[in-house]
């Protein structure tokens, strides 16, 4: 078949650029196919740089597909291998990725006298399989004889690779810190293993000297970050990571993987001062990547919430810091009010999950979500009621919709109400059906409103937005949509992950947001967080808008204006 080599290694990233995954996994496709029936040359650089830009957006599946195939037909590097195994380890599959740098290391070590490349990636392969020892020693939880065993392989692959090159490979160090202070804090001792402390000292002074010297790379100041977190400096921490995540190339898979780390291995929470200011940074940034995506525990959101004042305070004392402060990095222009907006951001968006209900026939389940709104805000004579929103096909009075009956629907806060009241609704105020705006208008009960209205007296409903971002017709989707809602009946989530504004025709509004079952009559926020719709549909070939021809993959949501226009009485 007839492929242009020089050129798809360009147009897979060009449409992952866009969060256009499914053109993306055609591509792939294509090109899987063009390397088992064709004995044509590949480039194996173009090879290294697809499965880069397929492992930058998390398409691990289609990362191991790719790499297999040139595996497979004889066009594979030292690259392309540890690629390949770092695409098993991303979907769970240790063993194989464990088969694999194990060879890898092996063929490496023989040439890398001769081959400055496979050095590099032999202390690559190192690092990966102190990655997979690491997250079988967090899965193995009370098995203390195998934990045991997993922590001291992590520890012995990322120690080979700092001992072999200790100028370069500095992230490997600073794993060895990490997983020999993680494994003093469980009760397991070495005396062989380096003194942690010192070894995150050296590491941050290298770093530190690069910086002052401008040769810092960007993956230095995350292991800066770490380093400051092992030596219990967490406005030094907060200096380097705000300096990390300020740089373009740091991606949703990149900052992923250092929440994990955060989590799993430092084991930070909001009840530490550490915890506080490096996690929900972290998680903003994360909310503002490309394909970034993670649960947001009602409990986190809760104590978030919580802190919110403390952690503010605290970040802005960060940001007036004099430069001569001779405890402190000479940073003073790396961390600044665009990561503290960045946290106010986040917490704005946090803050409206408090106004997220799961509807459902008891408590323990959801069958959709709701979310409060003030009566004037959708109908001037509905004065300052609370009144919560929802799908027509979630609760109403039709039996056509297929939905709860007013007197059926259970109504529960989860971040809002740590009781989880069991909240009933007395009447529907106002609906219109599935194939028209999908939405009914609910009223509580008596006993039920004065209840929200005690959890509620702390918190800023959200503005609705007047108007919809303006799209241009040949340009690729820029604006960000997100979705608070009940996935599945489950757990409160924030859906950001391929979130792109693809076009709206009122009262319709389509957008690239993955959501599921349980998500129907989630509210769908702009970028300012301001309310813009009701989330009503998602589909695989939805119709196009305004008559354009053929379908696409798309969510569909109501606008708000649109909902607030047709309410009558």
């Amino acid at each position: 078949m007839s492929l242009d080599v020089q050129t798809v290694a360009s147009r897979i990233r060009e449409r992952l650029d866009r969060m256009d995954k499914k053109n993306a996994t055609a591509l792939c496709n294509e090109l899987i196919l063009f390397l088992y029936g064709a004995d044509d040359a590949f480039p194996s650089a173009e090879g290294e740089k697809i499965l880069q830009y397929l492992r930058n957006k998390r398409m691990f599946s289609q990362m191991q597909r790719v790499a297999d195939a040139l595996m497979q037909t004889g066009r594979a590097t030292f690259t392309i291998h540890r690629q390949y195994a770092q695409s098993q380890i991303d979907q769970g599959n240790y063993t194989a990725a464990l088969a694999i740098l194990n060879q890898l290391i092996i063929e490496t070590a023989k040439a890398e006298n001769v081959n400055v490349k496979a050095a590099k990636e032999n202390r690559e392969a190192k690092g990966l399989l102190g990655r997979v020892y690491k997250q079988l020693y967090v899965n193995a939880q009370n098995n203390s004889v195998r934990r045991e065993d997993f922590i001291r392989r992590a520890i012995d692959a990322y120690g080979a690779a700092y001992n072999a090159a200790p100028e370069t490979a500095l992230w490997h160090g600073i794993n060895v810190v990490a997983l020999v202070q993680r494994a003093k804090s469980d009760g397991i001792k070495d005396p062989v293993w380096p003194k942690d402390q010192e070894l995150a000292a050296s590491i941050l002074a290298v770093i530190q000297q690069r910086y002052d010297n401008r040769e810092a790379t960007i993956w230095q100041f995350a292991t800066a970050c770490e380093a400051c977190v092992a030596l219990q400096k967490p406005e030094e921490a907060m200096h380097w990571l705000s300096g990390y995540l300020r740089m373009p190339d740091v991606d949703a898979f990149e900052i992923a993987s250092m929440l994990r780390q955060m989590k799993e291995i430092w084991r930070l929470d909001m009840h530490s001062e550490m915890g506080q200011m490096i996690l929900p940074l972290l998680q903003a940034e994360l909310l503002k990547r490309e394909g970034g995506s993670f649960t947001i525990d009602a409990g986190m959101l809760q104590e978030q919430a919580e802190m919110e004042a403390h952690i503010s305070t605290a970040y802005a004392g960060i940001t007036g810091k004099a430069s001569d402060n001779k405890t402190m990095p000479k940073l003073e222009k790396i961390f600044g009010e665009d990561s503290f907006n960045t946290y106010r951001w986040y917490m704005t968006g946090a803050n409206r999950c408090m106004a997220i209900a799961r509807i459902g026939r008891d408590a323990t389940k959801g069958l959709g979500t709701g979310f409060l709104v003030r009566g004037a805000d959708l109908h001037e004579s509905l004065g300052e009621e609370l009144l919560l929103l929802t799908n027509a096909h979630v609760v109403s009075n039709n039996p056509g919709e297929k939905a709860l009956q007013p007197d059926e629907a259970v109504v529960t806060f989860e971040v809002l109400d740590k009781g989880a009241a069991e909240l009933r609704i007395a009447e529907i105020l106002w609906s219109s059906p599935i194939n028209l705006l999908d939405a009914s208008v609910l009223r509580f009960d008596k006993e039920s409103l004065a209840i929200v209205k005690t959890l509620t007296k702390d918190i800023t409903f959200y503005p609705l937005a007047k108007r919809l971002p303006a799209i241009q017709a040949d340009a690729p989707p820029e604006e960000r949509i997100y979705i608070i809602g009940h996935p599945a009946g489950g757990t409160l989530q924030l859906s950001f992950q391929d979130n792109l504004l693809l076009d709206y025709e009122d009262p319709r509004i389509h957008y690239r947001t993955p959501t599921t079952g349980g998500s129907s009559g989630s509210p769908v926020f702009n970028q300012q967080w301001e309310l813009i719709g009701l989330h009503h549909a998602g589909s695989e070939e939805m119709p196009r808008l305004h008559g354009k021809p053929g379908t696409y993959q798309a969510n569909e949501g109501m606008w708000i204006q649109a909902i607030k226009n047709a309410i009558t009485f």
